[in-house]
């Protein structure tokens, strides 16, 4: 009797000992625009494959996953691709929605469909159920919000009412980490065509931001990686600094013009995906080429 209970204490130390812990650091991928993948090969297969060996919690996709479609078949064919051409990390990924994911015979069945093709959190605001939602990893708080939701380049009152009530519920986390698809400050070709088509809308969602002093925004839609801090010489209502990364270029052949003058600290024009750990004190990003190559390494007190 006495083996058996030691036994089982030991089997339950073990697995608590390997468990999880909800303070622990926790590393996680990034990948943008992989609207021309190719099923069976291409860019993002390669950065899929490169992911999965980095053991990350989670796999961030930044909206625009696919390219414009037609009417359903078209698309849920399309869908069916991209979630094979994802499989080696599909379990462990969160998708959010860009502006071409939201192009099919109305918004609506598009957003019917994505519903039906993923599986993700429910519990966004009310009418963006799997569209837009939080979860947490190990230190960290994730919440993906819709800038393509009712219209493009806009986060709307619904959702940042929601996020307001989010973020109070989960401060205690050690990490807040902000995800959605067109920039809040974009730097190059949609610069007029992100958030900034409505600032108004966009300095009160940044304001919520700064407020509850996020660790960061990561962003799409403009085809390159870009590291902006936005502080007041950016945003006049700051009281914090925020970096805004753009992961916008795993698998796009479109090529934008480099960010403007004064609108990043470090690029990369060439096809990439990022990998982020987030620890107590700092938070560091690793951008590689989609072929496994370290372009940058960048780590920041948090």
């Amino acid at each position: 009797m006495k083996k058996i209970i030691f036994t089982f204490c030991a089997a339950f130390v073990s697995i608590v000992l390997f468990l999880p812990h909800p303070s622990q650091a926790v590393t996680f991928a990034l990948m943008g625009d992989t609207k021309d993948f190719l099923a069976g090969s291409g860019a993002m297969e390669s950065a899929v494959k490169k992911i999965k060996k980095k053991k990350p919690r989670a796999v961030i996709v930044l909206g625009d996953l696919i390219n414009d479609c037609a009417d359903d078949s078209t698309c849920r064919n399309y869908w069916n691709s991209w979630k094979s051409a994802a499989a080696p990390v599909l379990k462990k990924t969160y998708p959010v929605m860009g502006n071409h994911d939201r192009v099919n015979v109305s918004g609506e069945a598009a957003d019917s469909l994505w519903q039906e093709v993923f599986n993700l959190p429910a519990n966004g605001p009310q009418g963006f159920s799997e569209l837009a939602y939080s979860f947490n990893k190990g230190n960290s708080h994730f919440i993906v919000l819709n800038s393509s939701k009712p219209i493009n380049n806009l986060i709307n009152s619904v959702q940042r009412d929601w996020l307001e009530q989010d973020l109070a519920l989960n401060r205690k986390k050690k990490h807040k980490f902000i995800f959605f698809h067109a920039p809040a400050y974009p730097a190059s070709l949609h610069i007029g065509s992100s958030l900034d088509a409505y600032p108004t809308e966009r300095d009160a969602l940044w304001e919520i931001l700064d407020r509850h002093k996020v660790s960061a925004v990561f962003v799409g839609h403009e085809h390159f990686f870009n590291r902006r801090l936005i502080n007041s010489s950016v945003y006049s209502g700051a009281a914090n600094s925020i970096y805004q990364f753009t992961v916008g270029r795993t698998d796009v052949s479109e090529t934008y013009s480099a960010p403007q003058a004064g609108m990043s600290e470090y690029y990369s024009l060439e096809k990439s995906f990022a990998i982020v750990n987030a620890k107590k004190k700092s938070v560091k990003i690793d951008l590689y080429s989609t072929s496994g190559n370290l372009l940058h390494s960048f780590r920041y007190k948090k």
